[in-house]
């Protein structure tokens, strides 16, 4: 089958019962998972429906939480007919019962008056109608059409099991036939929960019968839109007006209906005679080999009947809908005059399969290369992307249902080695900290920076480099720290941050040493400077508020704070001259030239200074000792 992209619009209306509203359809898999037939591809990451392999069950519709598979509105034209005059006939799905329970069942009939119908009728009665006729004496079993995406998957994908369908109509067809023989000029239009049965009304065999097919839902928007309110009540007039009998076929949309209807035992205990109701049962039934010669079964593809139909709309359990249903179905009313009244109902089905090219294995295992699965401990079978198994995703892959990047664990990996790349080729230093700040991750450019190794994984960073800034943001106090220090023979400049919901925390280190600074690195020192300037003298006040319980402690922190100034600004590398006046980090006893970092008498590589000697760096925590988990060196 071509993989070409199948368009569910066009000319600005869609073509088909079920299509995707591409705007709602936001990188989510559901539908894919649940598509019993797997009609869904995945193109640009959004969820098409493959109208070719697509039997309108509608099982993605009730599925899709943002509501991008959508049921094809025929709202307007139902209304064109009725504003255009004449005879307009409403043909109602025997579940009504079930979305309009109790009283609302008998208001209906004048509810669809007053939006302009001229006479209300049950589909029941073409049930009863093909029952008859699909259950007449001499025929040999079979599985019942009443449901249009069991014979639609009949046709797309066991064509060879057509014989097992018994060649009738279903109640929708024969109703509108019967209701246009009885009222020739009359236009019909199908009220029901089913998507499927708009396209059923398309199908070459049975234009003209229905002219259009509403759902459930688009009665309730007419209806709300026309400001028609059932529940408070409605004006008396005539109820239904059957143009035949309908017994009880009105059970219909339960599991079993027709069969009852028929006057078959349908308590499930008879092996020759059942109902089977759900996709997977319905495909269970006719993968069986052989036929359904001598079996009389009633397939529903909606699980628990067309009560639970796509296009139902309303509130209540599958057991509250039966009893509405059931209670509906066996009121007490005058049977109606229906002698006579006949219509064609055979109906011809065809095959309609779409074939696909055969996938090898070679072609699977190249998928499996590309997604990093070669190895079948990487195929997890988890069905993230929608689909059972690995294998199952590699063959809508090839046959372009579906994109490698469906799948989580190979995006995740993806997305792992791509990080992972990012950090090993930065040529600044990246470290990654617990929520205790203990490393877990350093790249390699922090390794070289620090002279440290992946043995010192597992202990914390302030065996490296001050931390003070990490524990500000541990503490919360701080969202993002940034400061200029010296360490190891080098000056350096980190930014850190925290990964709250992830309970990390980043550090990311450049190489100063031989730069220039401009206004914005100059500021970011006043700062710094202006801030420890400022703990000094809130320390120094409550030092001489407290001297003589804290004078021990008060010392040391004085002390400290005020070798953080100095080895800020290295006083003999960089004077208070040397900002902006020449004498410097530029050209004065700063860096680069004179007395500073290559040979003055303070900087980092004089003859005091050099190779880990006095001097080098006054912030220095624990000199290089323990660095790569051994027993450490001298400093840069």
């Amino acid at each position: 089958m071509s993989a070409s992209p199948v368009q569910d619009v066009q000319a600005g209306r869609p073509a088909h019962a079920i299509y995707t509203n591409a705007a709602n359809c936001q990188d989510c898999y559901r539908c894919v998972r649940v598509c019993p037939v797997g009609a869904i591809r995945i193109s640009g990451g959004q969820a098409r429906i493959v109208q070719e392999l697509c039997v309108r069950c509608g099982t993605c519709v009730k599925e899709c939480p943002q509501k991008a598979k959508t049921v094809r509105s025929d709202l307007d034209e139902a209304k064109r007919l009725v504003a255009g005059g004449g005879i307009i006939v409403a043909s109602v799905a025997p579940a009504f019962a079930a979305r309009f329970p109790g009283d609302l069942s008998a208001r209906l009939p004048a509810a669809l008056r007053r939006l302009g119908f001229s006479r209300c009728a049950e589909t029941a009665e073409g049930a009863k109608y093909v029952t008859g006729k699909s259950f007449a004496p001499g025929r040999e079993g079979g599985a019942s059409t009443a449901c249009p995406a069991v014979v639609s998957y009949v046709e797309k994908y066991r064509p060879e099991r057509l014989g097992d369908l018994i060649p009738v109509a279903s109640p929708m067809i024969a109703h509108g036939r019967l209701i246009k023989q009885a009222v020739p000029e009359a236009r019909v239009v199908f009220i029901g929960p089913c998507a499927a049965k708009k396209d059923e009304a398309r199908r070459p065999g049975n234009l003209g019968a229905v002219d259009v097919a509403l759902t459930f839902a688009e009665l309730a928007a007419w209806l709300a839109e026309a400001g028609v309110e059932m529940e408070d009540g409605l004006p008396d007039g005539p109820g239904f007006e059957p143009f035949l009998d309908p017994g009880e076929a009105r059970l219909f949309p339960l599991a079993g209906g027709m069969l009852r209807t028929g006057g078959l035992a349908a308590d499930g205990l008879s092996p020759a005679v059942f109902p089977v109701t759900g996709p997977q049962e319905v495909i269970n039934l006719f993968s069986v080999p052989g036929s359904l010669a001598g079996k009389t079964v009633e397939p529903l593809f909606c699980g628990g009947g067309c009560v639970m139909g796509p296009a139902f709309d309303g509130p209540g359990s599958l057991l509250e809908r039966r009893e509405s249903v059931v209670a509906w179905a066996l009121a007490p009313r005058p049977a109606p005059s229906s002698a006579g009244l006949e219509a064609p109902y055979a109906a011809r089905f065809s095959s309609d399969r779409r074939a696909w090219e055969e996938v090898t294995e070679e072609q699977i295992r190249r998928v499996f290369g590309r997604t990093g699965k070669l190895d079948p401990v990487h195929r997890l079978n988890c069905g993230a992307c929608g689909y059972l198994s690995c294998r199952d995703n590699a063959v809508a892959v090839i046959r372009g249902m579906a994109e490698p990047e469906m799948c989580m664990p190979y995006m995740r990996r993806l997305a792992q080695q791509s990080t992972d790349r990012i950090m090993e080729t930065s040529p600044n230093g990246i470290v990654v900290l617990d929520a205790d700040l203990c490393m877990v991750k350093m790249n390699p450019a922090f390794q070289r920076m620090f002279m440290c190794g992946d043995g010192l994984l597992g202990r914390r960073v302030s065996c490296l480099v001050n931390a003070e800034g990490f524990e500000k943001l541990q503490e919360g106090t701080e969202e993002q720290f940034e400061s200029i220090r010296s360490k190891y023979g080098i000056r350096y400049h980190e930014i850190l941050y925290p990964l709250r919901e992830e309970g990390r925390y980043v550090g990311i280190y450049a190489d100063i040493s031989k730069v220039k600074f401009d206004a914005g690195q100059l500021d970011v020192i006043k700062a710094q400077t202006l801030r420890h300037a400022r703990e000094f003298l809130t320390h120094q006040v409550r030092f001489a508020q407290e001297m003589a319980n804290f004078l021990g402690k008060s010392t040391a922190q004085s002390e400290e704070m005020a070798r953080r100034i100095i080895s800020l600004y290295d006083t003999e590398g960089v004077d208070a001259e040397g900002w902006e006046a020449g004498k410097g980090w530029e050209t004065g006893k700063g860096w680069e030239t004179g007395e500073g970092r290559e040979g003055g008498e303070g900087g980092h590589a004089d003859a005091e200074g050099g190779d880990g000697a006095e001097g080098v760096d006054r912030e220095e925590d624990d000199g290089a000792a323990g660095r790569d988990g051994g027993g450490g060196g001298k400093g840069r």
